[in-house]
């Protein structure tokens, strides 16, 4: 008998892309699943939309709720979930029709397929995904192929992944509704703490689709949620290192680096734009909060853009005055010249 996967969408305010999502996962040449469709107190159409599927299909179960934000509906979702597996998918993105089954050619505690990315406008894509279908079983192996799915950009989100339902259970794994930002990757790598075996699949049969939209990869995000994700994500990840014995791996360690810096120095940059008009002593008390935990680690870092390369030169000064006064310039005149493009 095959298990059943439960489908788990949160679902708000995309009744403009909802229904082609809700089509992807009933058109699934792999038949035992589930789809719980969660509105989580949507004010357009959407709630609507995902009950008249109900109706139609008893694959679908359509849930609602007050506005608790994607975390909390997503917990929810595991909480009511039957399947022995489970797989989350946003509701303004897709999946192929061998979304499902694919996950079954490597089954293990967690088994994590490509992605392909969708320009909306142009419609464009590029893919992140692997080469080979692959299991790894000792904990090194595990390390190893997990620091290479990081690398290739595929563990950030929750989506394109199948989870074991009763590890998520027995360990209660939650997304941590404190974060706004990074709280889908925090939880993929708590989860993969506690997995025996890890797989990756050479397809990539989930479509995102990178829309011209307000969401928080097109505007400016909160600067304490971003560097607080940055160190948390840094601390687990260097958990995982020690615990899979993958010390030694120098790709993932100048990866992770970058990436901490990047954020630390994206941060900054929306402290210091226009749109947050944050007063002098609150830009300055974080400044030197980043002296005091990310500092030396940052001024490591050599991937970075052209504003953020200037950045690191303005910390290095550490003098209020000077330092405060070039990251206002720097990062309202990149802002003050993108409205003009």
């Amino acid at each position: 008998m095959k298990p059943l996967i439960s489908v788990i969408i949160p679902v708000y305010n995309t009744e403009r892309f909802l229904p082609v999502c809700i089509d992807s996962i009933r058109c699934q040449d792999y038949p035992s699943f589930e789809l719980l469709l969660i509105d989580d107190g949507s004010t357009d159409g959407s709630g609507a939309i995902i009950d008249q599927y109900a109706a139609q299909d008893p694959r679908i179960v359509a849930l609602h709720q007050h506005n608790a934000g994607v975390s909390r509906t997503r917990n929810r979702g595991m909480d009511v979930a039957r399947g022995e597996y489970i797989t989350f998918v946003d509701a303004d993105d897709r999946v192929t029709p061998t979304y499902l089954s694919d996950f079954l050619l490597a089954p293990s505690d967690l088994t994590i397929q490509g992605i392909s990315l969708i320009e909306e406008r142009s419609g464009r894509s590029n893919t992140c995904g692997f080469d080979h279908t692959t299991i790894a079983l000792s904990e090194r192996e595990r390390g190893t192929l997990f620091a290479d799915a990081e690398i290739r950009s595929t563990t950030k989100g929750p989506c394109a992944k199948l989870y074991k339902h009763d590890l998520i259970q027995q360990y209660n794994i939650q997304f941590d509704p404190r974060y706004s930002y990074g709280e889908d990757h925090l939880f993929v790598l708590e989860y993969v703490k506690h997995c025996q075996s890890i797989s990756t699949v050479d397809r990539s049969n989930y479509l995102y689709i990178k829309r011209n939209t307000n969401s928080l990869t097109n505007r400016l995000l909160p600067y304490k949620e971003l560097s607080a994700y940055a160190r948390e994500a840094y601390t687990q990840r260097q958990e995982l290192k020690q615990q899979f014995g993958i010390n030694n791996n120098k790709e993932y360690d100048r990866y992770i680096l970058e990436e901490r810096a990047h954020l630390i120095y994206q941060s900054i940059y929306a402290l210091y734009t226009a749109e947050g008009n944050y007063p002098a002593r609150e830009r300055w008390a974080f400044i030197e909060e980043v002296y005091r935990q990310d500092y030396e680690m940052v001024q490591q870092a050599t991937w970075l853009p052209l504003i953020f390369r200037l950045m690191k030169i303005a910390l290095r000064w550490k003098n209020q005055r000077l330092t405060d006064g070039a990251l206002l310039t720097l990062s309202r005149g990149k802002e003050w010249i993108k409205k003009q493009l």
